[in-house]
């Protein structure tokens, strides 16, 4: 019963993509590409999808949980492409594999590697897929007799991402402010941008993921944090914190 509600996680395309039956969560060759991790005993679950069993990373992370006043959350979704090149950015120098968390927690702490600055051109994130998640988590909400979610985004371009998909702030709008007026033209965080770094070159102020990496390489530690989210089915909260911006 619950594996079948958080299978509901899955967009319908991400199924129809990878050949995996919604009733097995099988691929073509009968083996298990959805891996639903949900504790009886736990406010929380974990759903992974892998386009196959030897894939390293999922091709599509969610999880979700119930918060204090029992308001599902979105609490992390990480969106990534199996067949692309992989730069070894969740290792640090001496090899050890952090979660994404942790590597949330040390931002700002200045790795220079090569492969750092190919991930970041490569790009981070990818934005088309993020309806698609959303509109799973609508109606894994409907499901449970609620419309409303919280969201937590971990990263400036994540939060960007939510509110043009009608997102609002519960917490931390202000702070979204602050940074763009920031990145303004004689801004505080635009001074920063001063080329001491590929992450800090000045046309990173003009697009979100370029202020972004300049945020996660410690341009201001303490510009970023604080932000939570919400999102009502049907409802767009009608918030840009970044009017034109390009992704």
């Amino acid at each position: 019963m619950a594996e079948g509600l958080y299978a509901r996680l899955v967009p319908d395309d991400l199924l129809t993509r990878f050949a995996i039956d919604p009733q097995t969560l099988k691929g073509p060759e009968g083996t298990r590409l959805v891996r639903i991790t949900a504790p009886a005993d736990k406010p929380w679950a974990r759903v992974e999808v892998r386009s196959s069993t030897e894939d390293r990373d999922p091709a599509l992370l969610v999880d979700v949980e119930m918060s204090a006043r029992s308001v599902p959350a979105l609490a992390f979704v990480q969106i990534t492409n199996p067949r692309a090149a992989r730069y070894g950015i969740d290792r640090d120098p001496e090899g050890t594999r952090h979660p994404l968390r942790h590597r949330v927690a040390q931002r700002g702490r200045g790795d220079p590697r090569p492969e750092r600055w190919a991930r970041a051109r490569a790009g981070e994130a990818r934005p088309h897929h993020a309806p698609k998640v959303l509109e799973a988590m609508d109606g894994f909400c409907r499901l449970m007799g609620t419309e409303l979610y919280l969201i937590e985004p971990l990263f400036y371009h994540s939060a960007i991402l939510y509110e043009r998909h009608g997102c609002g702030y519960l917490l931390g709008r202000e702070v979204m402010e602050a940074i763009h007026d920031g990145f303004a033209v004689d801004g505080p965080l635009a001074a920063g941008l001063d080329g001491s770094s590929p992450f800090r070159l000045p046309a990173a102020a003009d697009t979100v993921r370029g202020r972004s990496w300049a945020l996660h390489d410690g341009l201001a530690p303490s510009a970023w944090g604080g932000v939570k989210m919400y999102r009502v089915a049907g409802r767009p909260a009608g918030i840009s914190t970044f009017p034109g911006g390009i992704y």
